[in-house]
């Protein structure tokens, strides 16, 4: 809705405001727009501690060169006022901020930056925007950031690391196949905007990113969009500047508005079968495809058509995955839905992890099953459970509010950027629980006049995708001729002229910036930083807030106050006690708890009926093992704890208790619902395992643990073999009442209240609204016969379950990969107040931060794609890795030789680095407690941690008192143990092919590793 009355300015300099609009009724927008230049700018008033900057162009390419992309990494190369590499993201640090950052999707390019506070953020602005406005595009930028053959006559560059690590995924394999078909002739929306390595070898150049960037990097293609809490007229001060140059270059010729061209018309449906690499050949996907709405004229239909999918797809018992997950022989382990918003929109069903044998079913299922909605009287939409999902829709948006704020109005108001036009567009975008509002009203016919139209006579685009060790086996062979028909092409003169190319560009790329340069903007003082109020009880707590009764509530009980239109409310239950041989079950049994029937009195509760009830009565309803993050076959920090999690609104607090006492005591585990939910998670294994990133750290925890925890109960390999064996033990009567009673063991174990503590986050001024004694509603929340107990809640971090005697490091194959992966774990601090936290944050900083030295010598070499050196108290460890790695032994050297030399008695430490260190190090702490959401979270994990709920603004003081003599102190206890390989461990992942080359350099450097050709392999030595 728009806002009717406010303070902001009407106008300044060229600025006019256009429209201002109230978002969901919560966050006042503005619109401003330059009458000079067509420059917008939109400003979100958001409460918090942070200001998110988004500089956002409309971008359209009609090929696989991936000129937005490329142009989007040289934009940080330097520009006309700071022409030096890596001056934009050294004055990002010194704002409070941690670099800067950008994406490429395939109709716009953004760039984003985001500080503590708005100081910060008014001085980096104008600097960024001459980056975007005015880059340099240097040939030795485009050298070293997009592609280069190195003197070994193999392929580098980052953007080129970039696209090897994701061209030949399964997922990206079938997406593209999709958009090549959904959008056939001349269009964008099918152009690989990234660029494929072909394309990157051959076809993309300099000159044409520069002809690139002038076609659409200009004002009138271009909205600043900021979040946070800003004063606009101090924003439209800072762009004087900037629109005076933007004039001075005189006129920019005529300009298009990116994507007005007619899409072209899909025609007729069509099928296709493609490959992709895996060492895996069990399952596979299916993706089904239809053209959608105009997202210019159908906004509110496109709208409706992504309240539809939700309904068909978003629990177990919707139409979806009830027909093809939840069976006994199911069709796949997932499905799930997609839109993308372009002009001419795509909507698509995707199927994960089907096994092959069903491929070729999957389609034929699914449009009986759709047309069922349209010609059966008896199988029509439910449209007391649509309205129920129209709801949680709405009570999602307003979480959004909270969780992702920033992000929200961005994406919004760049979707109004490329294809909005009036300002009624503006207020629809931005106000989606308006259309939530009108869908309610909406009557069946509406709903089926959808699906028919769109689904049922619509055409439609299947891609079907296969997994394939020859695909696999076919790169690997490619890749290699290519390096010997180069090497052979080239011969040693023409190698070594290749590698001081190289080498000429790096050098020029590394020219140091004027001193005065990095020091002009000053550092803010962290005193602005405006942190959310938090208050957090327990039941020993003696000052705790008189308004909750801790003595009513028959757990140990934390809580925590703060300022929340949502309750949350967690029960933590410890594991720990739980047997070895049984902890496999707790994905089972986990998983069972929320997808199971719920005995009520003499009434058993159908589990369909017991998840649309759960679905009505909450906002989200999640279980994990760890305290947060935890995934299938992943736990989180804290795995010891299995943490279930009710987000509900205020006035349902009641419901939301008494649903977890019945899903903790009531639900009634059945040998039918575990072969179901067994085989979901058996077929969602092959996906798991193909995922580099994933299975490196799966690996080094089977170095660092033993089989005593729920790492390795929780594991993906652990996991198939015995789901497996569960499965066959359910055929049979003795092997039924067996796994029944160990399941039970497991549950009687998290259910004692010996091992569980309750734990509420809310804001108690509402609470106390609708309930008086809110405390009083969890009296009756153990059945009969549990007495009250409140034990201190167990929060065993994991450096104390590390194995004494560990596994050698290993390099193990991955078919699926043509990047490398490698992550590193050494002995490190085991206390979150330990004095030398704050120092070893600001050490390892220094050396990984954004332009400092391993962003230039690892990434700025197209080494590696990223990379990442971080403490974890909790483990006890110390966290190297890297990530997407096209030289993961380059990377590796590189590392090895800026941490060492770190170490070096009077090793000079340069002060403008030192000082970004610290400022981007204090950002990224602060961003802890971005939002409400986060706030939420790291109350939580306070408890676990034994620190105060104000221990991040205490670290950012410490943070701002570090010195450089600190960290001199500081190298020699935790940086030098990680080149020892007696008490570090390395696990890398790579394609089978480079095992034994990876794994003899690592050991030449002194590692010592031990070649595995498969996962299967790596685990039965490891575990």
């Amino acid at each position: 809705m728009p806002v009717e009355e406010n303070s902001q300015p009407k106008a300044y300099g060229n600025f006019r405001l256009m429209t201002t609009s109230l978002s969901n009724n919560t966050i006042p927008v503005y619109k401003y727009v330059s009458e000079k230049t067509g420059l917008t700018v939109v400003i979100g008033e958001i409460e918090g501690p942070l200001v998110n900057g988004y500089i956002c162009f409309g971008t359209e390419a009609h090929d696989d060169d991936g000129l937005p992309h490329t142009l989007e990494h040289l934009i940080f190369l330097g520009s006309e006022d700071y022409p030096y590499k890596g001056v934009l993201d050294l004055l990002a640090n010194r704002c409070l901020a941690s670099g800067t950052n950008a994406w490429t999707d395939t109709d716009h390019t953004c760039y984003t930056m985001t500080t503590a506070g708005e100081a910060g953020f008014l001085s980096l602005l104008p600097i960024y925007l001459d980056h975007v406005f005015f880059p340099t595009l240097t040939e030795s930028a485009f050298i070293t950031e997009v592609y280069h053959i190195n003197g070994e006559g193999k392929d580098g560059g980052v953007v080129f690391t970039e696209m090897q690590g994701v061209e030949n995924t399964a997922e990206e394999v079938v997406s593209c196949n999709m958009l090549k078909l959904v959008y056939p002739g001349k269009c964008g929306y099918k152009s690989r905007t990234g660029g494929v390595m072909e394309n990157l070898r051959t076809s993309t150049n300099n000159d044409k990113v520069k002809a690139y960037h002038k076609q659409f990097y200009r004002p009138e293609n271009c909205f600043i969009i900021i979040a946070g809490c800003t004063n606009p007229l101090n924003v439209l001060k800072v762009l004087g500047p900037i629109e005076e140059k933007i004039l001075s270059k005189g006129d920019r010729g005529g300009y298009v508005r990116p994507w007005q061209s007619i899409v072209p018309p899909l025609l007729e449906s069509t099928e296709l079968e493609v490959e992709y690499p895996s060492d895996d050949q069990s399952n596979g996907m299916v993706h089904i495809g239809w053209r959608g709405p105009s997202v210019v004229k159908e906004y509110y239909k496109f709208n409706a058509l992504s309240t539809l999918l939700k309904y068909l797809t978003d629990t177990p018992v919707s139409p979806l995955p009830k027909a093809f997950v939840d069976i006994q022989d199911p069709y796949c382990s997932r499905v799930s839905y997609s839109l993308t918003e372009n002009s001419e929109s795509l909507m698509m069903i995707q199927f994960s992890n089907v096994p092959l044998d069903k491929i070729n079913l999957i389609k034929d299922k699914l449009f009986e099953l759709l047309g069922d909605f349209v010609k059966n009287t008896d199988k029509q939409l439910d449209m007391k459970r649509l309205a129920t999902v129209i709801h949680r829709s709405r009570l999602e948006s307003m979480a959004n509010l909270e969780d992702t704020p920033y992000d929200l109005i961005a994406f919004t108001v760049i979707g109004f950027m490329l294809y909005g036009n009036t300002k009624e567009d503006f207020h629809q975008r931005l106000n989606y629980i308006s259309d939530l509002d009108k869908m309610e009203k909406e009557p069946a016919e509406f709903w089926l006049d959808l699906l028919k139209t769109y689904f049922i006579d619509g055409v439609s685009v299947t891609i079907k995708g296969i997994p394939s060790i020859q695909a696999q086996k076919k790169i690997a062979e490619e890749e290699e001729e290519r390096v010997i028909k180069r090497v052979k092409e080239f011969g040693p003169e023409g190698l070594a002229n290749l590698e001081k190319t190289v080498e000429k560009a790096v050098a020029q790329n590394n020219e140091p910036p004027p001193d005065e340069m990095l020091k002009f903007v000053p550092v803010p003082s962290i005193d602005s930083i405006h942190f959310h109020s938090i208050k957090c009880y327990t039941s020993k707590s003696p000052d705790a807030d008189p308004r909750f009764s801790f003595n009513k509530v028959p757990l140990n009980m934390q809580l925590t106050d703060l300022h929340t239109n949502f309750a949350y409310i967690y029960v933590l239950m410890d594991s720990s006690k739980i047997k070895s041989d049984l902890r496999p079950y707790l994905n089972l049994l986990t998983s069972s708890f929320l997808q199971s029937p719920v005995q009520r009195g003499d009434t058993l509760v159908p589990y369909e009926e017991v998840v649309h009830q759960l679905e009505e009565d909450t906002v989200a309803a999640e279980i994990r093992i760890g305290v947060t993050s935890g995934k299938t076959f992943n736990c989180g920090p804290y795995p010891d704890t299995v943490c279930l999690m009710l987000q509900v609104e205020p006035k349902k607090y009641d419901k939301g208790i008494k649903w977890l006492k019945e899903i903790l005591y009531n639900v009634v585990i059945t040998t039918e619902r575990l072969k179901i939910i067994a085989m979901k998670i058996i077929n969602d294994v092959p996906e798991y395992k193909r995922s580099g990133s994933k299975m490196v750290y799966d690996l080094l925890k089977g170095i660092l643990f033993g089989k005593e925890n729920n790492h390795y109960g929780t594991n993906v390999l652990v996991q198939y073999n015995f789901l497996t064996q569960v499965l066959s033990r359910l055929d049979e009567k003795d092997g039924i009442e067996a796994v029944l009673k160990e399941i039970q063991n497991v549950r009687d174990v998290l259910t004692n209240p010996e091992n569980m503590t309750a734990h509420l986050a809310v804001n108690l001024d509402i609470l106390t609204k609708h309930f008086s004694d809110p405390a009083a509603i969890w009296e009756h929340f153990l059945p009969t016969g549990l007495s009250p107990i409140r034990v201190p809640m167990n929060s065993t971090p994991e450096w104390k379950i590390i194995k004494e005697n560990l596994k050698e490091s290993c390099v193990t194959g991955i078919g699926s990969v043509e990047s490398s992966f490698l992550c590193m774990a050494s002995p490190c601090i085991t206390d979150y107040n330990h004095p030398d936290l704050a120092p070893l944050l600001v050490f390892l900083q220094y050396v990984s931060q954004f332009e400092g030295p391993m962003w230039k010598l690892i990434r700025g070499l197209g080494f590696a794609y990223s990379y990442y050196i971080i403490p974890r108290p909790s483990q006890g460890k110390l966290f190297f890795s890297l990530y997407r790695a096209s030289n993961i032994i380059g990377a590796y050297k590189q590392a090895k030789l800026i941490l060492e030399e770190r170490l070096k008695p009077n090793t000079e430490w340069d002060q403008n680095l030192f000082e970004s260190a610290k400022s981007s190090v204090i950002y990224e702490t602060v961003q802890k407690e971005k939002c409400i959401g986060n706030v939420v979270t790291e109350a939580l994990l306070s408890f676990f941690k034994s620190v105060s709920p104000d221990y991040n603004r205490k670290l950012v003081k410490k943070l701002s008192n570090v010195s450089i003599e600190d960290l001199v102190k500081i190298g020699p206890k935790y940086i030098a143990p990680m080149f020892d390989p007696d008490v570090t461990r390395v696990s890398v992942v790579c394609h089978p092919s480079k095992v034994e080359e990876i794994s003899k350099n690592l050991n030449e450097l002194g590692l010592r590793t031990t070649p595995y050709s498969t996962v299967e392999e790596s685990f039965a030595v490891l575990w």
